[in-house]
């Protein structure tokens, strides 16, 4: 009989209470001189830490505050009960190339999407960010999302701590992040939490797999701790764990959804900790900036949340790659390069009929080019290609229901293998440090069109329904604004 998992097993309680007991600590609940935007607190306009004057893409000067922990600048110009807060609202208009059954993507007492043309408020947050002490800031985002059931979630969250010292002449930057998902405490683009493009259309459809560490971030159910040293600004290491949040604490966090958190098939329950590593080496010659590194995660894990069985193993190895090339005050060029590995031992999901094979893998290669103009006006080219282990059952499963799907969402012939280009643009009128608005508000306008020459193992029929890949090419349209 399969029985739901409740409450973790013991070895999980206890690493998260470690976690959440060291968050709780640190919290500013009381006499906090944090600020919420961060040009508030340092007195620069966005495009000083921001590329494209809007993050989340930094640059040399963002990365070494969020390096320091979010604590540099003391130039607040609102009161103190008031720096703290800032508030975010996504708009957008999605257009597939052939539409869905009304329902797809969303169904509440809000009400449901439309078979195509959706308009919707993807989501809308409130964020605490800044410094809390002399050596302690924060990165707070609470979401708002109308389209799901559980509207009210912690989206992301980083806490940390951070000094400097001198060690045999050479300068160390140290810290230690309690955070809510691996890699949110990174700051280059080839990572899941920072990837462009930095909001994707909610009313489209999505391939069955994914990269084991997009699901867990998708799920925002998982609590970490890392620690962190940059040496001389050129090489970096960060290691710690991560594990699922209980129960209770996920619903408080609006994270819960009746058991079923998984954003993919690969999805599931942490059991106990999962270790995590991110190391790179980073190198600026005049205009050109050069980083090379390695992330992973690796972890027992429990599918669709069901005990009883046994857990899977996953592994994931990521190599990235970023560069920039800063042409005069006016252009610049970026490229980056992501190469995933996800190792998946499939025995419990084996057992519990989730999935064909007790081996499964699955490989994952990004490309990006991006030109940047006046950090007002951006343009951007993407292939991502996915391949892995044909496994019929797996990737034409419900995510979280273990039923099959036999619908647009499903691989008729159980291959995961989806190819696909992205073309893309973005207006950032303000946050150059020309307006007197500039401290207060900022504002994105994106425009996305997604090709797909793959999807879900097939470029025709892929669901067994007359589907083909290109049927899910989509145009989204979205408008960002902070203040």
């Amino acid at each position: 009989m399969v029985k739901p998992i409740f409450v973790n097993s013991v070895k999980n309680s206890l690493f998260l209470t470690v976690i959440m007991s060291s968050l709780l600590s640190i919290i500013p609940f009381q006499n906090a001189k944090a600020t919420a935007a961060f040009s508030r607190q340092t007195g620069e306009p966005c495009a000083a830490c921001h590329m494209q004057a809007y993050g989340p893409w930094l640059t040399q000067l963002g990365q070494k505050f969020k390096l320091d922990g979010y604590v540099a600048g003391n130039a607040n110009t609102l009161p103190d009960i008031i720096n703290p807060l800032s508030a975010e609202v996504i708009a957008s208009y999605t257009n597939t190339n052939v539409g869905v059954p009304g329902g797809t993507y969303y169904a509440n007492e809000m009400g449901q999407s439309g078979r195509n043309n959706n308009v919707m408020n993807d989501w809308s947050a409130i964020y605490y960010t800044g410094r809390v002490a002399s050596k302690i800031g924060s990165y707070l985002q609470l979401n708002i999302a109308p389209q799901t059931s559980h509207s009210l979630s912690l989206a992301m969250a980083d806490i940390r701590y951070a000094d400097h010292s001198k060690i045999a002449g050479s300068d160390v930057t140290y810290g230690i992040t309690v955070n809510n998902a691996p890699t949110m405490s990174d700051f280059w683009m080839s990572t899941p939490a920072w990837m462009y493009p930095y909001t994707n259309s909610s009313a489209t459809i999505k391939p069955a797999a994914t990269p084991w560490l997009n699901a867990l971030m998708a799920g925002a159910n998982t609590a970490g701790a890392t620690a962190y040293t940059m040496i001389n600004n050129h090489f970096y290491l960060e290691a710690g764990g991560y594990t699922s949040q209980a129960r209770n604490m996920a619903k408080a966090d609006g994270v819960w959804a009746n058991g079923s958190l998984a954003a993919s098939p690969q999805g599931g329950l942490i059991d106990g900790g999962a270790p995590y590593w991110r190391m790179f080496l980073q190198h600026t010659v005049g205009p050109h900036t050069m980083m090379v590194g390695t992330y992973g995660l690796m972890a027992k894990v429990i599918p669709q949340y069901q005990s009883g069985y046994g857990s899977n193993s996953y592994q994931e190895y990521n190599v990235d790659s970023n560069y920039s090339y800063m042409l005069n005050a006016d252009h610049m060029l970026m490229a980056s390069f992501r190469y995933t590995r996800d190792n998946m031992q499939m025995n419990s999901s084996v057992q519990q009929q989730f999935a064909d094979n007790l081996n499964n893998n699955l490989d994952t290669v990004m490309l990006m080019g991006m030109w940047t103009y006046k950090q007002t006006y951006n343009m951007t080219l993407a292939w991502n290609k996915m391949s892995g282990t044909t496994d019929a059952t797996l990737y034409n499963l419900d995510p979280g229901k273990g039923q099959p799907v036999n619908s647009i969402t499903g691989s008729a012939n159980g291959s995961p293998n989806t190819n696909s280009f992205m073309l893309g643009g973005d207006y950032i009128p303000f946050g150059k440090g020309t307006s007197n608005l500039d401290p207060y508000l900022n504002l994105r306008f994106s425009l996305q069109y997604w090709a797909y020459t793959q999807f879900n193992g097939a470029s025709s029929n892929y669901d067994g329904n007359g589907r083909n890949a290109s049927g899910n090419n989509t145009l989204y349209f979205s408008t960002n604004f902070m203040f």
